[in-house]
C-alpha cells in the first residue's frame, strides 16, 4: 500500500460515517478571536499573551505546508467535521502548490505566513529577517490572502521584529501546545502527549505540521478526543490585514 493509500485509509478509519462535506458552512456561526496588529499571542515568548480562549476552547494551526501528500487529507478531514483551523505556510510551498493554497481559503481557514526559508529570524540581520518574511508572503498574496497573521519559526521573535509586524498590520500567532510533531514521530505517543497538555491547560493554541504524516493519521482521533471532552474549535482570523511592504 502506498503512502497516500496508507493515509486516507487512517482519515476514513476515523471520520464520521455520516459527514456531508457540502454540508460545513465557512460562514457559519462560531465562536471566533480576530487578532489586531500588534497582537501576540500564544506561548510563553516574551510580548506573547494568551488568545483570550476560554475553558475548553482551542484553535488548531498547522505549520510548514502546503504539501500534496498530506494536506488534502488534513482538508478533508477538517472539512468532514466542520472545523477550522490556521495554516502557517512556507514560501517555497505555498509557490508551488498554489491550488493548495487556494483550497485553503475556500475553505475558510485562516493563512498566515511562516517566512520563506523558515530560519529562525533572530539569527540574521533584521533587514535579512524582514526580506525572509515579506518574500514568504509573497505567494499568499499572489493567491489572494491578506497579510494579517505571521508565526516565527521556532517561535524565534524580538522586539524589533514585533514592532515591524505591527506597524505592517500584521499579529504574531503563537502556541501554547506544541504537539512535536516530526519526522519519526509516532501518532499515538503524540496524541498523548496532546492530551497531557489540555488536562493541565484546559485551553491553547495547538501546533500541527501540515507536511508529516503523522498529523494525517492523528488528527481524526485527536478531533474525536475533543468532541468526547466537549471542546470548542475556535476560529482564528485577522481583524485587520494589508499586504507587507
Amino acid at each position: 500500500m502506498g503512502l497516500k493509500a496508507a493515509l486516507l485509509a487512517a482519515l476514513l478509519a476515523f471520520a464520521p460515517l455520516n459527514a456531508a462535506f457540502a454540508a460545513c458552512d465557512p460562514a457559519a456561526p462560531r465562536r471566533t478571536i480576530e487578532l489586531s496588529p500588534g497582537q501576540h499571542v500564544g506561548g510563553a515568548s516574551k510580548g506573547f499573551v494568551g488568545a483570550g480562549l476560554r475553558d475548553r476552547e482551542v484553535i488548531l494551526t498547522f505549520d510548514d505546508g502546503p504539501n500534496p501528500d498530506t494536506t488534502p487529507l488534513i482538508l478533508d478531514t477538517l472539512e468532514a467535521n466542520c472545523i477550522p483551523a490556521a495554516f502557517f505556510l512556507i514560501g517555497p510551498a505555498a509557490s508551488a502548490f498554489p491550488d493548495l493554497v487556494r483550497r485553503e481559503i475556500a475553505a475558510g481557514h485562516a493563512i498566515g505566513g511562516h517566512t520563506w526559508n523558515h530560519e529562525a529570524l533572530t539569527n540574521m540581520p533584521i533587514v535579512t529577517a524582514i526580506a525572509d518574511i515579506t518574500r514568504g508572503f509573497r505567494p499568499l498574496t499572489a493567491a489572494g490572502v491578506s497579510a494579517g497573521l505571521f508565526r516565527f519559526p521556532g517561535m524565534s521573535s524580538s522586539p524589533e521584529l514585533l514592532d515591524w509586524l505591527e506597524r505592517h498590520g500584521m499579529a504574531a500567532v503563537g502556541a501554547d501546545i506544541d504537539a512535536g510533531v516530526g519526522p519519526g514521530a509516532r501518532p499515538d505517543a503524540t496524541l498523548e502527549q496532546i492530551k497531557r497538555e489540555l488536562k493541565k491547560k484546559r485551553r491553547g493554541i495547538i501546533l500541527l505540521k501540515d507536511s508529516e504524516p503523522t498529523t494525517v493519521k492523528l488528527l481524526p482521533r485527536l478531533i474525536e478526543y475533543l468532541r468526547r471532552e466537549r471542546y470548542t474549535v475556535v476560529r482564528l482570523k485577522p481583524a485587520v490585514a494589508r499586504t507587507p511592504g
